[in-house]
């Protein structure tokens, strides 16, 4: 193969493999940059500047108004001041409660309502392990033992699962916010 087609093969696979990169690169930059532009808005419920809940354009949302009435729906949009359903507009100011079941960090009462639930178990446990184990001439179940573990385990059970699953929004703030917000989460 004589020399200069050697040179031409090898500046043509250059230019092409350089081609084919900065057309990828370009076709990832216009996809990066659109999907930003037609970024979702959220709704957010902040207190303190800390985001209580979050919910974004598609989602399901139950709300209950300051008129008692139940409005659940697909929201579509989130305007500045409303929420924009399937079958509704719902006005922020109208809105008493939303339910943010499963939005929501565990409370402080819950993670106390976890802990009692493993040590009612736990001491449970541990009395059991000693009695068979370190303990001669005793055999059974302790009845005191037994009293302290229900309750530490009821107790708990009701601190961690005996919550409503509505948010009054009446000392929240409720914002529609885009992509530009420091408070945005991209899922």
């Amino acid at each position: 193969m004589p020399a200069f087609l050697f040179i031409a093969l090898q500046t043509v696979s250059h230019l092409v493999r350089s081609f084919i990169v900065r057309v990828t690169a370009s076709i990832m930059l216009v996809m990066v940059v659109t999907s930003v532009a037609n970024a979702q808005k959220q709704l957010i419920l902040l207190k303190r500047g800390t985001v209580i809940a979050r919910f974004t354009e598609g989602e399901t949302m139950k709300v209950v108004l300051k008129n008692k009435k139940i409005i659940e729906g697909v929201a579509i949009r989130f305007n500045d001041f409303s929420i924009n359903t399937f079958n509704d507009t719902i006005p922020f100011e109208s809105v008493e409660k939303i339910n943010v079941k499963g939005r929501r960090n565990a409370s402080t009462l819950s993670k106390v309502g976890t802990v009692m639930m493993i040590a009612g178990v736990g001491y449970f446990a541990i009395d059991q392990i000693n009695t068979w184990f370190f303990v001669d001439g005793q055999s059974g179940v302790d009845e005191n033992v037994v009293i302290t573990s229900v309750c530490l385990v009821a107790t708990g059970a009701a601190l961690r699962f005996i919550r409503s699953p509505y948010q009054k929004v009446r000392s929240l703030s409720m914002r529609t916010i885009d992509s530009s917000s420091r408070y945005y989460r991209y899922d």
